[in-house]
């Protein structure tokens, strides 16, 4: 597992995963489909991966198919690194 994706892993599941949610997030656990991911959260998440990761992401890559798990957003950070 990449340091992003371990970082990612622990912020989503110290940080978004409410108290009392039996859910251990991992590089696959869909976000989108099991709640972790609402306006708020995800406002959050955005802003973990602007401040704490470096890689502020752009309004056209706000597609839900970006955030469906830490591994498909690991993807998306990576290739705008690349840019």
């Amino acid at each position: 597992m990449s340091e992003l994706t371990q970082r990612l892993v622990g912020f989503i599941q110290d940080n978004l995963v409410l108290d009392g949610d039996d859910i251990e997030v991992d590089e696959k656990t869909p976000l989108l489909v099991s709640g972790l991911l609402d306006s708020l959260r995800t406002a959050r998440l955005l802003n973990f991966l602007r401040k704490d990761v470096g890689v502020p992401i752009p309004a056209a890559k706000l597609d839900p198919e970006n955030f469906r798990d830490v591994a498909t957003i690991v993807a998306m950070v990576r290739e705008l690194e690349s840019v």
